[in-house]
């Protein structure tokens, strides 16, 4: 007796919960046809919504964003170049800057140099300047570190330099 009354409780719990029409299920609950006629409109207009006019749809493009030249080359290697004081390994002092009549070239100074060079291009991204004539190379490493050697004689003018 229990399990009669169960089943269909359970089946109009489940038609409730899944949102079937109980005329669908239970052809006996059928609702008079003007509801019918209403619902099923009601049911398309829901389906089939009109399409929005050519004045909703068409609006006006954003202006296109101006964007940074994207530079390559030495031009990318002389913007990255940090300017400025070094503070180096041995209290020794440097300064990068950049010549005055000709912003391609750099100043790299010290205590007891002073060397003009220019930006070169490396395969693994350091920032290298040269100055070929002597031999000199500023290295700088990931923007926070550099050095200064003499590739001729094979020593560190200044080791471990961390930017002021």
């Amino acid at each position: 007796m229990r399990i009669a009354l169960i089943i269909p409780t359970v089946a109009l719990v489940a038609v409730a919960l899944t949102g079937c029409e109980l005329a669908n299920t239970f052809p006996f609950l059928k609702p008079d046809d003007a509801a019918a006629t209403a619902t099923a409109a009601n049911d398309k207009a829901i389906a089939d919504p009109p399409a929005p006019s050519l004045s909703e749809v068409a609006t006006p493009l954003p202006e296109p964003v101006a964007t940074a030249p994207v530079l390559r080359g030495i031009d990318r290697v002389i913007s990255r170049v940090h300017r400025g004081d070094y503070l180096c390994a041995g209290a020794v002092n440097v300064n990068v800057s950049e010549v005055p009549d000709n912003p391609r070239e750099f100043i790299v100074q010290g205590k007891s140099f002073k060397h003009q060079m220019v930006p070169v291009l490396t395969k693994s991204g350091a920032i290298r300047l040269e100055n070929e004539a002597n031999g000199i190379v500023w290295l700088q490493v990931g923007g926070n570190k550099a050095m200064l050697m003499n590739q001729t004689k094979g020593q560190r003018l200044a080791a471990e330099c961390i930017p002021k």
